[in-house]
C-alpha cells in the first residue's frame, strides 16, 4: 500500500467538492403532522395533515447548495370540515412558494481591512522605527430574495368509514365518523 501524497489528497478533496456541486436542486416535502399509525381524533375545522415543501437553494451554476441549505416551496393542509351524513368531508389546499433566492443572495459578505501604522522616531538618540498592523471585518449583510406565494383551488374529500385518500405520498385513513367529529389514522 502507497502512502497518499498530499497531491491525491487534494485532488480526491476536489473531485468530492465537484460532485457535491453538481447535485441537482430537489424539492423535498415533509410531513408536519405526526404519523404514529395511532388513531386520532378531530373536530370541524382541525388540522389532520400538514405538509412542508423545502427546495434546495441553486449556487452560482444551477446545482444545489454544497452546504444543504433550503428555501421555502410551499405547503399542502388537510383539514376537517365537518361530517355531511355518513361521510367526512375535508379540504386539501395547496400553496406553492416561487423564490429568487440562491446562495448568492442569501449569504453574507465578510470583507478583511487591514491597517498598518508607521511609528518613526529617536531613542536616547537612536533612530527607531515600527510597523504596527491591525485588521478589522466588514461585514456586508445578504441582499435577500423576493417570494410570492399562489394558492391552488382547494379541493373537498369526502371519506366513509373506512375509506381512505393519498396524499404527498401519505395515507389518510378514516376509522370512524361521527355527527361532529372523525376518528382517523395517518399511514
Amino acid at each position: 500500500m502507497h502512502p497518499k501524497t498530499p497531491f491525491a489528497s487534494t485532488t480526491a478533496f476536489l473531485s468530492a467538492l465537484a460532485l457535491a456541486a453538481c447535485t441537482p436542486v430537489e424539492t423535498k416535502t415533509s410531513l408536519l403532522t405526526p404519523a404514529t399509525n395511532q388513531i386520532r381524533s378531530a373536530g370541524p375545522g382541525d388540522i389532520v395533515m400538514n405538509f412542508q415543501s423545502r427546495r434546495s437553494l441553486p449556487n452560482i451554476v444551477g446545482k444545489a447548495d454544497l452546504f444543504g441549505r433550503t428555501t421555502d416551496a410551499g405547503h399542502t393542509t388537510v383539514r376537517y370540515l365537518g361530517t355531511r351524513g355518513a361521510q367526512a368531508v375535508f379540504e386539501r389546499s395547496d400553496v406553492t412558494v416561487e423564490s429568487n433566492a440562491t446562495t448568492m443572495s442569501e449569504t453574507p459578505l465578510i470583507l478583511p481591512n487591514t491597517t498598518n501604522t508607521d511609528v518613526n522616531g529617536t531613542i536616547g538618540g537612536n533612530p527607531v522605527s515600527a510597523t504596527a498592523t491591525s485588521t478589522s471585518f466588514q461585514y456586508i449583510p445578504p441582499r435577500g430574495s423576493s417570494q410570492y406565494a399562489t394558492a391552488a383551488q382547494p379541493i373537498q374529500i369526502e371519506l366513509g368509514k373506512g375509506q381512505s385518500v393519498r396524499v404527498e405520498g401519505r395515507t389518510l385513513r378514516v376509522i370512524r365518523v361521527s355527527p361532529t367529529s372523525v376518528d382517523y389514522r395517518i399511514e
